[in-house]
């Protein structure tokens, strides 16, 4: 018997194994219209507020245009309305993406909080919480290399990787109340998703140097803020048994990489100037340069969770 293409690229989780990132299937479109038509007519019907127009005048001021479609009178819901499902049937990839990831993260942050304000009996984070997992839900069904996650789109490269070190080095971020570090990696990943790999290379640097800094915070450890660089700053870590001794081949090991590995691709690819020729960032180069961070964040701080 004869394997589709299609189920080739599925894992056993049938799971798409291969991304796609340049296009968005009119079925997709449609999909995320409904999604967001769910939570909007539940949030109308206990709130004044007309939240079409809200999501439709606030991302149209963000995007610098007067209207998302051909529908001119946006006094009432129903143009907005309108408007939202022809700016995403028509739209550029990039375009329905920025749309998603803004209004996805106002549910995510902001209609959450209605209920503690309105006094709504209906459990509103379970409307949220629904619509996220269908539009996570969506964009594997499609096979579309996106998630939302902590609040914003983020780009999955890898189906392996983004599992096992991408995820887990936001929530570990977070969990741990590496603010900076957390802000910079997302940068990170979002400057990738928009191909600008240079800004993507730069953030993830300093989301590694954030990460050694923070760890210097919390464990009091003297360094200089201005100054030191990401090689300094692992030795100040193992200069004060930052490492269990146990381990310590493994992260001799570890240094070495780290030193060679991400603080060189931000000094020499993206902390300098270009000179008169433009340099160009690889996207395999790029995505290198991110998930060798977010390994080294994973790495680190487990360390500083265990010791805690």
């Amino acid at each position: 018997m004869f394997t589709l293409l299609s189920n080739r690229m599925k894992n056993e989780k049938n799971e798409p194994e291969v991304y796609i990132y340049d296009q968005l299937p009119a079925s997709f479109r449609t999909q995320v219209f409904y999604i967001i038509e769910d939570v909007l007519e539940n949030y109308c019907k206990y709130d004044s507020m007309d939240f079409w127009l809200e999501i439709h005048d606030s991302f149209s001021r963000e995007k610098g245009l007067k209207r998302l479609g051909s529908h001119y009178n946006v006094d009432w819901s129903e143009p907005a309305k309108h408007n939202i499902e022809e700016y995403l049937d028509n739209s550029s990839v990039e375009d329905v993406l920025d749309f998603i990831d803004y209004v996805f993260c106002v549910f995510d942050n902001g209609l959450r909080k209605l209920h503690l304000d309105y006094g709504f009996d209906v459990p509103k984070d379970d409307i949220i919480n629904k619509a996220i997992a269908e539009l996570n839900f969506r964009f594997k069904q499609h096979g579309l290399g996106y998630e939302f996650i902590g609040g914003e789109i983020v780009r999955i490269d890898n189906t392996i990787i983004h599992k096992q070190i991408v995820k887990p080095a936001l929530k570990l971020l977070f969990d741990n109340d590496f603010e900076g570090a957390e802000e910079e990696i997302r940068h990170a990943f979002e400057y990738r998703r928009k191909s600008d790999n240079k800004n993507a290379i730069l953030e993830a640097g300093k989301a590694f140097e954030s990460t050694l800094k923070t760890i210097c915070d919390k464990k009091g450890y003297a360094y200089n803020k201005d100054k030191d660089t990401a090689k300094k700053l692992i030795g100040i870590l193992e200069n004060n048994n930052f490492y269990p001794t146990y381990m310590s081949a493994h992260i001799n090991s570890l240094r070495t990489t780290l030193e060679t590995g991400v603080p060189v691709v931000r000094n020499k690819n993206s902390g300098h100037g270009q000179g008169n020729k433009v340099l160009n960032v690889s996207d395999e180069f790029a995505e290198y340069a991110l998930n060798l961070t977010a390994t080294n964040i994973v790495l680190l701080v487990k360390i500083y969770e265990n010791m805690k």
